[in-house]
């Protein structure tokens, strides 16, 4: 069974993957330092690797036996499905990460893993392999049918991993020979082609981003394929509406839209970074869409990719672009020798021919090559998904600003970040995602991480962004597009305009009142013509956000800052990796709107950050400014192709009238922009000849959110439980000591959400909740009833450690988390989680039949500690006791005397590595992966206490 931890699988040097070597099991290589890692972390990292490479190789053998007849192909690819079928029920289906699974951590790789399996069976028995039919039932029966519940079990809605688990299903129920169950489930919300409905965007886009765009779209392609299979044999009822198959189809060509000038996707959202297409599955990929639909620019894609060119011009700096391909092809079969059923992993680009193609490949490809054509991204708007991209230079030069759907719990808080790419100079970058189960992914997930703007330190909510206006003239271009931060009661906007060899970029704000506002400008910058833009030097600054997990401040390191004068310009040179550097002129001023002092205090601010996962470290340069509206108006040059030269020679700003800002190039033409009441004007003025650019394509107006008007209200809030008042003389504090009066809420089957295995199955934990309120306290007594405490030991310097993923290591405990907040709020107060505090493994039952009461360790998990409390546990007989206790004049009580409550209880057995399951006072039900310990507020109770 396949095991996941922080550091398996990964060069503890250099945070990237090892090498997966299916014929190695104990020693695991790093491509970039050489070095063989061992341990058992690795080993079971591994093992995940090898369960998919093996099943993979059950489906080759029998496809070449079908297609050649060689009975040591049938022999291989049958004792790889009699040994699966034999040990599956063998594997335990615990410690899981993401759903129930044996062999495997999360449901999703076993539907691959079964998927496969399916393959292998079906292409055996098509082929009528020796001994087949008694292969089959053993398959079936050990395998199929035992996966196949296993994973129906868990749905994960519209998750790119839902796709798996539903393509896996219906194969399984199509060797079955269930067809009403297969009906059903085509039909019902979540399946497949509910799953295109609703997952792909107009556009063809997954809506969680390119990097599961490519993952789910696979998975779609063996759903289509089967579906394809029955309407071939006569069952037209299966056919996919053809507004499903539009946007499947034009799924294929999606990502390669906005493909970066050095062949990679973007990273956008949770993706990896630089991921390049110059792999043998994107060109597989490409072959699959063509047979499914003859498309042009998927035959070019095709070519750029089988024949080495991009066609750009003057790229430099990276492999894979202007007509190399990277390593040489043996790179390519290797891979592909090592492949991993679909879960895949990223390699560096290659040379690529049709050689490079896997079996589906083999058995689904066109027989026919696609012809040979030239393919060329332009610029384009692809508004569902959120992606505008200005492309110049024969596509050399990228250009893009983030906003749309919000990508769902792979979505990044980057609306509004600005990309900006010349050849291999990744000049302003998204970073991606690293690794899911180190700290560093909450730098990641930050707004600070990305070039959008931060209010109040703060990463942004999940907002909806609006497409103000697109068009490309080819000379001159823009983009503009509009957010709306509720909470915050600001709206921000920003405006990019792309002229030959620079770009202006315009962020504007306006709230109610003050906001701090924080602009990542630069990576791997610095100052220069610095005199007249400061006010003294650089001096040592605390940066700090507003305190959550994912803000990002907490990453910053050597953070310094300089104040900048009022109308100050500040002018900074980026380098990139490849030694090439680029211009960047900044200026910040009040809106003339504004009754804020035209003197709004504004900083340079720098520090140390993480770099793109597995580059280490890089400085970042922000501004930082506060008013209750503003703007910010800079000016980006970057070299032109071929030279180390950029066109801009001088910039001049008057952010508070027009025109913004004025830009002279080296050729002597003076650029003066500015705002008008069309879209955008560019003023040029060229020796005493006087022209003009307007840029328009102003889009229409969106129609705004329905509005909740108070008004409407049905009534007074209802409590869902009325707290009872006892006098505090009344309350013996010891944990787990009866309270007369107080009010009893059991925690049991209909309060428990698994991680493994249900709540008959989990030993039955019950947990006894006492709540009671007096002159002064809220009191919560929770009496736990699931054997012996299981808590993680501090080491000799009092530090907890969790090795198997970037949670707090009292997550996977036996403890409580409690939530408190306002019940119209929408979000927590406070919250906290506590456990009992023990000294080691022995400690944790007391050996005194009355035993005293400890303090419990607690973490606060919201950033503003609004409320606090008190806790103390002990230990009992057969489980726990644990007393909460608030001060009722900190608690948020409205009007109604009421606040939004719930309680948590996490147990973990002995025998477990991470949590098994909760007792949730809110109600239990479903499965609790991935919530840590995050709570959502639209699950409170509302109890009254006054």
């Amino acid at each position: 069974k396949a095991r996941l931890t922080r550091g398996g699988g990964r060069c503890p040097a250099h945070g990237t993957y090892l090498e997966f070597d299916p014929w190695s099991p104990h020693a695991h290589r790093c491509e970039k330092c050489g070095r063989d890692y061992v341990g058992r972390e690795h080993d079971d990292w591994w093992a995940m690797g090898a369960q998919l490479w093996t099943v993979e190789r059950a489906v080759h053998g029998a496809a070449l036996y079908l297609l050649r007849g060689d009975p040591a192909h049938a022999a291989l690819s049958t004792r790889i499905l009699s040994t699966l079928a034999e040990r599956y029920l063998s594997w335990p289906n615990r410690d899981n990460v993401l759903g129930p699974t044996r062999p495997f951590f999360s449901t999703y790789l076993e539907s691959i893993w079964l998927l496969n399996a399916c393959h292998a069976l079906d292409l055996l028995e098509t082929a009528n392999a020796p001994d087949v039919q008694s292969l089959g039932r053993r398959v079936r029966q050990g395998l199929i049918y035992p996966s196949a519940t296993l994973i129906a079990g868990f749905h994960e809605g519209s998750s790119n991993r839902q796709v798996w688990n539903e393509v896996a299903i219906l194969s399984a129920l199509e060797l079955l020979g269930d067809e009403s169950a297969l009906v059903k489930r085509l039909d019902a919300d979540g399946g497949l082609p509910w799953l295109i409905e609703h997952g792909l965007l107009n556009d063809g886009m997954w809506y969680e981003g390119e990097n599961y765009h490519v993952f789910a779209h696979r998975g779609l392609w063996y759903g289509t394929q089967l579906l394809a299979a029955r309407v071939a044999l006569g069952d037209d009822e299966f056919a996919l509406p053809l507004e499903l198959d539009a946007r499947y189809t034009a799924g294929f060509m999606a990502p390669f839209l906005g493909v970066l000038p050095d062949d990679t996707l973007p990273s956008r959202r949770d993706s990896q970074y630089a991921v390049s297409i110059r792999q043998w599955r994107f060109a597989e990929w490409c072959e699959l869409g063509y047979a499914h639909r003859p498309d042009r620019a998927l035959a070019g894609v095709l070519t750029r990719l089988y024949t080495g060119t991009s066609g750009t011009s003057g790229t430099s700096g990276t492999s894979g672009t202007s007509g190399t391909s990277g390593a040489p092809l043996a790179e390519s079969l290797r891979a592909r020798a090592r492949s991993t059923a679909d879960a895949e992993r990223n390699t560096p680009p290659a040379a690529l021919s049709r050689e490079s193609l896997s079996w589906r490949g083999l058995l689904a490809a066109n027989v026919a090559a696609p012809p040979a054509v030239e393919w060329m991204p332009g610029s384009i708007c692809l508004s569902s998904q959120g992606l505008a991209v200005l492309r110049r230079d024969r596509s050399r030069t990228y250009i893009a600003l983030e906003g749309g759907h919000a990508g769902g719990a792979h979505g990044h808080p980057d609306r509004l970040a600005l990309t900006l790419q010349s050849g291999a100079d990744r000049w302003l970058d998204d970073p991606g995602t690293g690794s899911y189960v180190d700290p560093s992914l909450h730098w990641y997930r930050s707004t600070l991480a990305h070039a959008a703007p931060i209010v109040n330190g703060a990463s942004q909510e999940q907002m909806s962004t609006q497409l103000l206006a697109f068009e490309d003239r080819g000379g001159a271009g823009w983009i503009a597009k509009r957010v709306t931060d509720m909470a915050l009661d600001v709206e921000l906007e920003r405006t990019v305009v792309v002229c030959d060899g620079y770009l202006v970029d315009v962020l504007e704000w306006r709230a109610r009142a003050d906001r701090d506002i924080v602009l990542p400008i630069a990576a791997n910058a610095e100052v220069v013509e610095a005199e007249s833009a400061f006010e003294g030097g650089w001096t040592d600054a605390v940066v700090a956000g507003a305190g959550g997990l994912e803000d990002g401040f907490d990453f910053v390191t050597s953070s310094t800052a300089r104040r900048v004068a009022n109308a100050g310009v500040v002018a900074l040179e980026a380098l990139a990796g490849t030694g090439h550097r680029a211009r960047l002129w900044y200026c910040v001023s009040a809106s003339t709107s504004t009754s804020i002092s035209s003197t709004m205090p504004v900083q340079l601010v720098r520090g140390v950050v993480p770099a793109a996962p597995g580059l280490g470290t890089e400085q970042r340069h922000w501004l930082a400014a506060r008013g209750t509206s503003g703007r910010i108006v800079g000016v980006w040059a970057w070299p032109l192709p071929g030279t180390d030269a950029v066109r801009v020679t001088s910039v001049a700003f008057d952010a508070d009238n027009a025109p913004w800002v004025v830009v002279t190039t080296d050729d002597g033409t003076i650029a003066s922009h500015l705002r008008a009441e069309h879209g955008w004007r560019i003023d040029l003025l060229v020796g005493n000849a006087r022209s003009n650019v307007d840029l328009e394509s102003l889009a229409q107006p969106e129609g705004g959110e329905a509005h909740h008007d108070a008004d409407d209200e049905s009534g007074p809030l209802q409590a869902d439980f009325d707290i009872p008042y006892v006098d505090d003389d009344r309350i013996d504090d010891d944990p787990g000591s009866l309270i007369d009066e107080a009010l009893l809420l059991p925690l049991g089957a209909a309060n428990y959400v698994a991680t493994d295995e249900p709540w008959l199955n989990a030993g039955e934990p019950t947990a006894m909740i006492q709540l009671v309120r007096t002159a002064t306290r809220l009191i919560a007594d929770i009496d736990v009833h699931t054997g012996p405490i299981v808590v993680p030991v501090p080491d000799e310097h009092g530090a907890l450690h969790n090795p198997l993923d970037n949670e707090r290591a009292d997550v996977n405990a036996d403890g409580v988390q409690w939530y408190v907040g306002a019940p119209d709020a929408g979000r927590w107060s406070n919250a906290a989680l506590c456990v009992p505090a023990v000294e080691s493994a022995a400690a944790a039952v007391a050996a005194s039949p009355d035993p005293p009461s400890i303090d419990a360790r607690m973490h606060s998990l919201t950033p503003q500690r609004e409320v606090s409390a008190t806790a103390k546990w002990r230990a009992t007989s057969d489980g726990w006791a644990m007393r909460l206790a608030w001060k009722l004049d900190e608690l948020p009580v409205d009007a109604d005397g009421c606040i939004a409550f719930d309680l948590i209880v996490n147990e973990r057995p002995a025998e477990r590595e991470r949590r098994r399951g909760q007792l949730v006072l809110s109600g239990g039900g479903g499965f609790g992966y991935l919530r840590g310990d995050r709570h959502d507020p639209a699950h409170a109770l509302v109890i009254a206490v006054t």
